[in-house]
């Protein structure tokens, strides 16, 4: 084991190519959640439907970079994955997790 005593944490922008300027993204997002308020929904229907109003107010460009930001997410966590288990392997020990 890597006798870690506590966690790791690891940001991933998303990869630029993919990007929306913060501001465009700022705006759709508190957009959203002032209709969210306004119109009382909550619970299972919260993210849906903000999701749903970020993506009207980008014009569908929010779903290819979340598909991107989770692609890259991916490729990121395998990548540290591996890394982890080359420092246990040469520390002697069993992969363990």
């Amino acid at each position: 084991m890597l006798s870690l005593s506590s966690g790791l944490h690891f940001a991933n922008p998303i990869p630029e190519e993919h990007s929306i300027p913060k501001i465009e993204m700022d705006n759709a997002i508190r957009e959203a959640i002032e209709e969210v308020e306004r119109n009382g929904i909550f619970g299972k229907d919260n993210t849906p439907f903000i999701l749903n109003k970020i993506k009207e107010l980008t014009k569908g460009k929010s779903i290819p970079a979340n598909r991107a930001l989770i692609e890259s997410n991916a490729i990121r966590g395998t990548k540290v994955a591996v890394e982890l288990s080359k420092l246990q392997l040469e520390k002697g020990g069993r992969l363990e997790w």
